[in-house]
């Protein structure tokens, strides 16, 4: 169960995968040209995406619109690698860069990004919090259809969280909505491929066995018209489990293996562990041991190199959480000086006036008296005989 709520992970990147290229409308042909190239490059070879994009992130020739481009594709890649730290160090520094430059269909893309790399860290709060702020963006964004990539993304997200959280019938409510809005925009392949695959394995969770085999192969099908093989390996996955839970274990070994072949490019632990897992069930069923012994050493080796990774993630997580929960005590505790400083004043304004009014009374009280003293001083006395 942990493995089928996790390893979405990478399919969360195809969501930003294209949305550098739609903001690449800069007057550098040229630097637009490369970092269109190294976006191209993160599902294939992140390594690449990586270094070419650092070139063009430390050319001064291009502008600062060009760099911060280029540390999204960086901050990406290395989402993909799974070493969150990096990403969020390069998408900090993307933001950083965003203030200087007056694109604000970019900085929604930045935003974006953080969130998911919140979401990826699982801080869910912090996650939709970015996503809320997303979404009222993008629809307050003149000329909406320019960022409607970005909002249709930001629903699958949410159906994202609501799936980690096991809430699968919430999940695919945000899943169809994001849907609904690239299919009006058009295009949008790879991003719809990861929605329907991420919808199928929650029909697959709700035990809708015919919706799910449904929803991967349109999975499948908008993978092929981009040629992302790593897509067609998760949703080729995806459809195994079903055949698995159908009995059908021999369908099941042919396309984890054709999985397998397609995810060798990519080299996702998670992905693999996925496959192997499958692999070494199926053939244990079919009572093909020597097969079974071989995926089964391969899936322990995976997980083992997954909890490593796993660790520094988690360590990256609590320190960003304890960032998060000082700036809020922070805050709180600003708050509540300025709330003391005011207490203070107000007791003391009340003091003063108290004061003044006791003064005034006692000044008031002597007059009076004063003037009963002199009338009485001037009543004549009366003689009695």
């Amino acid at each position: 169960m942990r493995l089928k709520i996790t390893y979405h992970f990478l399919l969360l990147l195809g969501v930003i995968y294209t949305l550098p290229l739609a903001a690449f409308q800069s007057q550098d042909k040229l630097g637009d040209s490369l970092v269109t190239e190294a976006v191209k490059a993160v599902f294939k070879d992140p390594n690449k995406a990586i270094s070419s994009a650092l070139l063009i992130y430390e050319n001064d020739a291009y502008s600062k619109e060009i760099k911060t481009k280029a540390l999204m594709v960086v901050s990406t890649a290395y989402s993909s690698k799974r070493d969150y730290k990096k990403a969020l160090d390069y998408i900090i520094k993307a933001n950083e860069f965003s203030d200087k430059i007056d694109n604000k269909k970019l900085q929604i893309e930045i935003l974006f990004r953080a969130g998911i790399l919140y979401q990826q860290l699982k801080i869910y709060d912090k996650a939709i919090a970015y996503m809320e702020d997303v979404e009222k963006r993008c629809l307050n964004y003149r000329g909406s259809d320019e960022v409607g990539g970005v909002l249709a993304s930001s629903y699958l997200v949410k159906g994202f969280i609501y799936k980690d959280n096991l809430n699968c019938d919430i999940a695919i409510e945000f899943f169809n909505k994001g849907l609904n809005e690239y299919e009006r925009l058009g295009g949008q392949n790879h991003n719809r491929s990861i929605g329907y695959y991420n919808k199928g394995n929650c029909q697959l969770l709700l035990s809708e066995y015919a919706n799910a085999k449904e929803s991967f192969n349109k999975s499948i099908e908008l993978a092929n018209l981009e040629n992302a093989s790593s897509l067609v390996s998760f949703a080729e996955k995806g459809m195994a489990e079903v055949y698995t839970l159908e009995g059908k274990y021999s369908e099941a070994v042919s396309l984890l293996q054709s999985a397998l072949e397609k995810s060798k490019p990519v080299g996702d632990l998670v992905l693999n562990l996925g496959i192997y897992k499958g692999l070494f069930e199926n053939y244990l069923a079919l009572d093909q041991w020597d097969d079974y012994h071989k995926y089964y050493d391969l899936f322990l080796k995976t997980q083992l190199e997954i909890k490593k990774s796993e660790r520094n993630s988690v360590s990256v997580s609590i320190k960003e959480s304890s960032k998060i929960l000082n700036e809020e005590l922070n805050e709180i505790q600003s708050t509540f000086k300025n709330r003391f400083y005011l207490i203070i004043l107000i007791v003391f304004i009340f003091i003063s006036i108290v004061f003044i009014l006791h003064i005034k009374s006692r000044k008031t009280i002597e007059m009076l008296q004063k003037k009963i003293r002199s009338t009485q001083s001037l009543k004549p006395s009366v003689k009695v005989e």
